[in-house]
């Protein structure tokens, strides 16, 4: 299969790695634009801390103009810029595959004739230094479909290849509150961290019990709205959980503020904050803490 993978992150590489391991796909890779100089390899260090190299192959506009899948893993804020900039360069019959962390409004987007579909991946990974990319954690992928008609073969030769390559993979029709599910952790592990700047297991915690629940009950009302059904008690199980096995992460938003990067509160606590205003519904944990993230970014961006 001709699979494009756009951004050089710690997701977009794990999937070049693990999609290259496939002698029946050619894999290619477009860089941000803000990369300077691009390596002729990538490193990939295995789940068994085993480190190895391959050639990297940069997509052109040819390469762009044949792929049959593009999978597109790139931060929130950017997902928009990257799509405006490959528009005019894919197919229409290609495929795109959005992998991001929190909430893009596609109806923001502009229209696109080719048939979409979301990834949420709970894979661990992490950037070593660039271009060299660690799978820390097995996990588990959801792919549904957002826009655009099905088309059956080309479907289930898209899950067979992306199943193969980074097992295990689920085909979801309610991707929605999958999407609901993750936004929920999300929201509460990826700032809580940033904030106390601690590992996810360290939300364990009581101390942090109360702010959970007030910001769980939160998104629950918001959710609600958009014909998502979710009890207190099992979203927190969900949270716990995930703080559980992940406990050693650090969370992505973490990460970012340490990194002194730009976050994607905007994509989720935000999103929360920015669609209740819309409904009138008050979420002021939710709004606490964007702002809180939104200060330690501009307390970086002041360094």
């Amino acid at each position: 299969m001709n699979i494009t993978v756009i951004g050089q992150g710690a997701i977009g590489l794990l999937w070049y790695h693990r999609l290259t391991e496939n002698s029946k796909n050619h894999v290619s890779l477009v860089c941000s634009s803000r990369i300077t100089s691009v390596p002729k390899e990538i490193k990939f260090t295995n789940i068994n801390n085993i480190t190895s190299s391959k050639a990297l192959i940069s997509a052109n506009n040819q390469i762009l103009a044949h792929a049959e899948l593009i999978l597109c893993c790139v931060k929130s804020y950017h997902v928009a810029e990257a799509i405006m900039s490959l528009k005019k360069r894919i197919s229409s019959n290609a495929i795109i595959i959005f992998c991001h962390n929190g909430m893009v409004n596609f109806k923001q987007l502009p229209n696109l004739p080719q048939t979409c579909y979301t990834l949420l991946t709970t894979h661990g990974s992490k950037v070593i230094q660039p271009f060299h990319v660690q799978h820390t954690g097995l996990g588990h992928n959801d792919l549904g479909l957002i826009t655009g008609t099905a088309q059956q073969e080309k479907q289930a030769k898209m899950v067979a290849t992306l199943a193969t390559a980074l097992p295990s993979l689920t085909l979801s029709h309610h991707i929605k509150e999958k999407q609901w599910l993750k936004l929920a952790i999300n929201c509460v592990i990826n700032p809580l961290t940033a904030i106390n700047d601690v590992e996810n297991g360290q939300l364990l915690q009581q101390k942090y019990h109360k702010i959970i629940d007030k910001l769980l009950t939160e998104i629950i009302s918001v959710a609600k709205y958009e014909g998502m059904q979710f009890s207190l008690d099992e979203l927190k199980a969900q949270v716990l959980s995930v703080a559980t096995m992940t406990g050693k992460n650090c969370s992505s938003m973490r990460s970012d503020i340490l990194k002194k990067r730009k976050t994607e509160i905007d994509y989720i606590n935000g999103y929360i904050t920015n669609t209740a205003k819309s409904l009138h519904i008050k979420v002021p944990e939710n709004e606490k803490l964007t702002l809180q993230i939104k200060a330690l970014e501009l307390a970086n961006c002041q360094h």
